[in-house]
């Protein structure tokens, strides 16, 4: 049966029905929305425990679930911020700031990073475009990903519940990514390249509020102006418009989503955000993206 302890806002119902159908039909245990509009809250709702064994935890507005993909819209945000505060060309090659021979860099842009086009790995090693990120990140700042998000972010925000998982934490919600199918959680590097980035539902949604509001969090610009103009400015210059600093591009909003099915939508033209999260996600991921953003819509037109 459908757990709608914290809903505020039935209007969202048919949302919130849809999630739960997805949840079923993925072979998730575990599944959370929150929306966000005119920067409060206006629904939430969290169904299932972090795993299917005995014991497992219920899931809370504290449950942290891994983002996968979606953490690539903070590492977007952090080469942003660090781009334009050096003030560097966008379309510098990556070469000509970084002394990594060994990563075979060749022609690579800060554009093509920031697009998500060329290589996507680098190097005898194979060095992931995030990794390679981070080194510029590095270069050009001093802080690595997490570091320049946290400080300039998480800490004045007060997020708590966001973190690239070092160690093993209760409230982490295992997913079933793993090739053998069984619960798991991702432990990495804290650095911020790697895929053990978990947040809260709540946060999340904060995290696309942030952007919706061009940086600004309680009339504090926290990211400069210019890295809004800088995604618009790539927006209009590239061909294939779906990827900028991590998010997809449609006529109606901008959206995230990760591998085990944590989603972000915005929707500008009526300031809100949605988020929904999955801890499994094995088919069909276009189409459910496509139909949640639209029913997000219909349900805001309501």
């Amino acid at each position: 049966m459908m757990d709608t302890r914290t809903l505020s806002d039935r209007k969202f119902k048919a949302l919130i029905t849809y999630t739960e159908n997805a949840k079923e039909k993925f072979g998730a245990s575990a599944a959370s929305i929150v929306i966000l509009q005119d920067n409060r809250i206006l629904a939430e709702w969290y169904s299932g425990k972090h795993h299917f064994k005995k014991g497992s935890l219920e899931v809370t507005s504290d449950s942290m679930f891994n983002l996968y993909s979606l953490r690539k819209t903070y590492v977007g945000l952090a080469t942003a911020i660090a781009v334009v505060e050096s003030e560097i060309s966008i379309d510098s090659k990556l070469s000509d700031v970084l002394t990594k021979p060994e990563l075979e860099l060749g022609h690579t842009t800060v554009r093509d990073l920031a697009t998500k086009t060329g290589a996507k790995y680098f190097g005898a090693d194979r060095i992931e475009r995030e990794e390679v990120a981070c080194y510029l990140i590095k270069e050009l700042t001093g802080y690595n990903i997490a570091e320049l998000i946290r400080e300039r972010i998480f800490q004045p925000m007060k997020l708590t519940n966001t973190e690239w998982i070092s160690v093993p934490k209760e409230r982490l919600v295992c997913d079933f990514q793993a090739a053998d199918g069984y619960a798991s959680v991702r432990i990495g590097s804290n650095e911020g390249h790697e895929r053990n980035l978990y947040s809260s539902a709540r946060e999340l949604a904060q995290w696309g509020n942030l952007h919706l509001n061009r940086g600004q969090h309680h009339a504090i610009q926290l990211v400069p102006k210019e890295v809004f103009a800088l995604s618009e400015q790539l927006r209009l210059d590239t061909v294939d418009k779906h990827r900028i600093f991590g998010w997809y591009y449609q006529d109606k909003c901008y959206y995230a989503t990760g591998a085990a099915g944590c989603h972000c939508v915005i929707i500008p033209e009526f300031n809100a955000v949605a988020v929904r999260m999955l801890n499994k996600y094995t088919e069909d991921y276009t189409v459910d993206q496509e139909l949640f953003n639209e029913l997000f819509y219909h349900c805001l037109q309501a």
